[in-house]
């Protein structure tokens, strides 16, 4: 008979755990604003580029179509540079900021944009400007924009309430009222600083001096055909 083997059960020797805190990859920043570049519309065979570079109406979003209404692709090529090029500004930096154009329209549809010498604004119907509400406190809520109500010297039919975003250089100010709402842009922030405050007061003496084309070129707006 042979002798009992004893049988010892090993443990396998475990690596000392160090207590030393692992850093954490840092995280991506999110991309500034300007880089956004709003979705465009499938390109149909017809499309041609406009003769000022703006983008033609098939490269429009389906928001920014949405704003023109029924009759927006006939009216598009009628529009002066100017007005397509504020419609398109203030479009743009919208959707960069998140909001959904769908489902709203100008007052008037084309006519609801007000790109001359003196005026550099989007005037949403009644209807729409509920939805862009909606939206906007939101925007208040996280930051990117501020609570400041309109100057009913300036914006009669607006004066309800309002916000303006929250950047130093090529601000949107929106205002709700009986009218809708507005949407447009101001070249300095006043609330960021006394030389912009100044600098604010300056443009509102001195309006219709902003021209869309060389704002986009500046912020790199996508206002432009691929065409």
């Amino acid at each position: 008979m042979l002798p009992a083997t004893r049988v010892t059960s090993q443990q396998p020797r475990l690596s000392p755990v160090s207590t030393e805190r692992v850093a954490e990859a840092p995280r991506p920043l999110p991309a500034p604003v300007d880089t956004f570049v709003a979705p465009t519309a499938p390109l149909g065979t017809e499309a041609t580029r406009p003769a000022d570079g703006l983008l033609a109406y098939p490269e429009l979003s389906a928001g920014q179509r949405s704003l023109l209404g029924a009759g927006g692709e006939a009216r598009w090529p009628q529009l002066t540079t100017k007005e397509r090029g504020v419609f398109l500004m203030l479009t743009e930096r919208l959707e960069a900021n998140g909001f959904n154009l769908e489902g709203m329209s100008l007052q008037g549809g084309a006519d609801g944009i007000h790109g001359t010498q003196t005026r550099f604004e989007l005037i949403f119907d009644l209807p729409s400007a509920a939805k862009l509400k909606a939206q906007l406190d939101a925007k208040v809520a996280d930051g990117s924009f501020f609570s400041e109500t309109p100057k009913a010297y300036f914006h009669k039919e607006f004066a309800q309430s309002g916000a303006r975003e929250n950047r130093e250089k090529y601000t949107m100010q929106l205002g709700f009222g009986s009218g809708g709402a507005f949407v447009d842009m101001d070249r300095y922030n006043p609330r960021t600083s006394t030389s912009n405050w100044v600098k604010h007061w300056g443009e509102i003496l001195t309006p219709g001096n902003m021209d869309p084309v060389k704002v986009a070129k500046e912020i790199g707006t996508p206002i432009f055909s691929q065409l």
